[in-house]
């Protein structure tokens, strides 16, 4: 199925002038109102999307917003396409194409194939420059050479070109790693980016508790950082490989997403790296999840 065939060339609104995300979806919901195809009423539409919008905005990589609201009882994909004259801004981000999209309480089952190849698009190719300037039955040829894949994958959600380090990295710049990109989990590889271990923030915390710290069974007398100082002393001379893990966990690009949220709920992990051959390609996290699938 190709992207083009859910997006009618009247819904493609190319260089209409508003000022912000919200005033295009108003004016999407006006269009689909005049059709006769809103599912309910605009003024619930609005609330549905500006609630939506409450949690967060979802903007993928290039400046794509996609806007989204979910109907109870709702069984269809509307699909709106704006492309701005110029960027807005949105917080701290730039909008150069928004996506609107209107859809079922538990989500059509093209709503995730719709944000995957989006998305793919988006990471492969300067997609929102694709379609600045250009009309609408030309974007309607260009988006119709975006193909959808109905089986939802973790490489559909992963992260790609997951932030890694080596054996050689010193803890000082481990922990800046961490800091500098919120991350608690990170793979270790080899120049080939062949997986060769892992290192978490609990791994890092516990190389700056002593042995005999960690041996008595009450610490609460312990109100100075005294047992960090060793740790602060040397992390920029202690590597990671004295303090990471063999892997023991991985899982496919193909699997599917319920096999990755079986493998981390079973084993109590918060991250799965994707790997290809014994190279790491992504990772999949409990935040991929849940932003991505269940308020994606």
């Amino acid at each position: 199925m190709k992207l083009g065939s859910l997006i009618d060339k009247n819904y493609i609104l190319a260089g209409n002038d508003f000022n912000n995300v919200m005033e295009a979806i108003d004016e999407f919901i006006e269009i689909f109102e005049k059709k006769n195809i809103l599912p309910v009423s605009p003024e619930d539409v609005k609330k549905v999307f500006a609630e939506r919008e409450k949690l967060g905005s979802t903007i993928l990589p290039g400046g794509i917003s996609i806007p989204h609201g979910r109907i109870e009882g709702f069984n269809d994909l509307l699909i709106g396409l704006w492309i701005p004259p110029k960027p807005i801004q949105q917080g701290d981000e730039e909008i150069k194409v928004m996506f609107f999209v209107l859809t079922s309480k538990v989500g059509s089952q093209l709503y995730l194939p719709l944000l995957s190849a989006i998305a793919k698009r988006a990471q492969t190719q300067n997609f929102p420059n694709e379609l600045i300037g250009k009309s609408p039955n030309q974007i309607h040829e260009i988006l119709n050479e975006i193909t959808l894949k109905k089986e939802v994958t973790v490489e559909n959600i992963m992260t790609l070109q997951p932030i890694t380090c080596k054996k050689n990295t010193t803890l000082a710049e481990l922990a800046d790693i961490f800091y500098h990109n919120g991350l608690s989990y990170i793979p270790v590889v080899d120049d080939n980016m062949t997986q060769i271990g892992e290192v978490t923030i609990k791994d890092l915390l516990s190389e700056g508790v002593p042995d005999y710290v960690k041996r008595l069974g009450n610490v609460s007398f312990l109100k100075t950082l005294s047992p960090f100082e060793e740790l602060l002393k040397n992390e920029d001379k202690i590597l990671v490989e004295k303090i990471m893990r063999k892997s023991s966990r991985s899982i496919s690009k193909d699997a599917s997403i319920i096999e990755a949220v079986s493998t981390i709920t079973s084993k109590g992990y918060r991250h799965l790296p994707v790997l290809e051959n014994g190279k790491i390609i992504g990772v999949i996290s409990e935040t991929d999840i849940l932003q991505k699938v269940l308020r994606g």
